[in-house]
């Protein structure tokens, strides 16, 4: 489902610990985690794509897993790749250069419906957090028309995102002016007016408003969108049938660190994180992160619901982007994830 920032008041959850963490999370964990064993994993150096640069806190999960020492306590050094967007991390993740990879799912079925083979084994966020931001003089969606519409790259999240409030206004793509922009970039662009518009997380919308008070949201995009998963992370085929330890401990410390962001007494350095690596204001970091908290953004078990593969299958589908019948399964494959969330304890509540 959507993001429903404005309505969730509380938040409810697991701590750095697995089912550990404050009293309330310990109660919404199943009674024991089960017994079921965790692989080992020798020491080794492993390679995380993360699909922004800079991060926003939405995307803070392997940060945490590394400022918190959930890799280390699986024998890993983790060097976490930054690309641009989610299209190059998926690329690198196809070609076998990367242990395990995050971006949009966009690009994943998309590139899935056209032989790649690679899985979806998690996620750092389920559900869309991002809001269509505009520049001064566009009040309604007719006044997209003629536009320059900010993206970061062909068939992004951005791209996909801006395409799909195009289509709700009834305009033709080739009725605007796309603007690429770097991810680091977009904010900067739609202050200035080099762009007319910019798909931004709320970290950014916050950003932005301060440079330029002219910028309005136009659309928020969880109302925009239900039944649709925004980020994944992927692993090649071959790798899960060849070494599954190594995806298996790297889940279990980004899942230990998802649900880190539901322990209160982590707050303070989890915003200093964020602050080091979004290079953002710290009181935008402390909303955001509070914001993302009673959101429950973060997924705290597998992450990655049917009914979100499935509404976004059909988006693509829509597009014209897929022309194959696809599902959840061709496309999947959570048993790492559901056997880390046997070990830990599954957090009810949350996917």
């Amino acid at each position: 489902m959507g993001l429903v920032l404005a309505m969730v008041a509380t938040a409810c959850g697991g701590g750095g610990g697995g089912a550990g963490g404050t009293p309330a999370t310990q109660a919404a964990a199943s009674p024991a985690p089960s017994a079921v064993a965790k692989a080992t994993c020798a020491a080794k150096k492993v390679t995380i794509a993360v699909p922004v640069t800079p991060p926003n806190v939405v995307h803070l999960t392997p940060y945490v897993a590394d400022a918190f020492g959930y890799f280390r306590d699986e024998n890993l050094t983790v060097e976490l790749v930054r690309f641009d967007g989610g299209v190059g991390s998926l690329r690198a993740s196809a070609s076998g250069a990367i242990d395990l990879a995050g971006t949009s799912s966009e690009p994943v079925l998309d590139a899935i419906a056209n032989g790649a083979d690679v899985k979806i084994v998690y996620s750092y966020a389920p559900n869309v957090d991002v809001s269509f931001a505009v520049g001064p003089g566009i009040k309604t969606m007719a006044d997209l028309k003629g536009k320059k519409i900010g993206v970061q790259e062909a068939g992004g999240f951005a791209d996909v995102m801006s395409r799909i409030i195009l289509k709700k206004a009834g305009i033709d793509a080739k009725d605007v002016s796309f603007i690429t922009t770097t991810t680091a970039g977009r904010v900067q662009a739609l202050a200035t007016g080099q762009t007319d518009t910019a798909v931004l997380h709320i970290d950014q919308i916050k950003t932005v408003q301060k440079q330029n008070p002219q910028i309005t949201v136009l659309a928020n995009m969880w109302e925009v969108l239900t039944d649709y998963q925004y980020a994944v992370y992927i692993v090649p085929t071959q790798v899960l049938k060849d070494d599954p330890a190594t995806p298996e401990c790297i889940i279990r410390a980004l899942m230990r660190a998802n649900r880190a962001m539901y322990d209160a007494s982590n707050r303070a350095k989890i915003v200093d994180v964020g602050v080091t690596q979004t290079k953002e204001d710290k009181a935008v970091i402390e909303e955001t992160f509070d914001t993302l908290v009673k959101a429950k953004a973060w997924p705290q078990n597998e992450g990655v619901p049917q009914a979100n593969i499935d509404g976004t299958i059909a988006s693509e589908k829509g597009f014209g982007k897929i022309t194959k019948d696809m599902k959840f399964a061709d496309v999947t494959d959570l048993s790492i994830a559901k056997k880390v969330v046997e070990q830990l304890g599954r957090i009810q509540g949350f996917p």
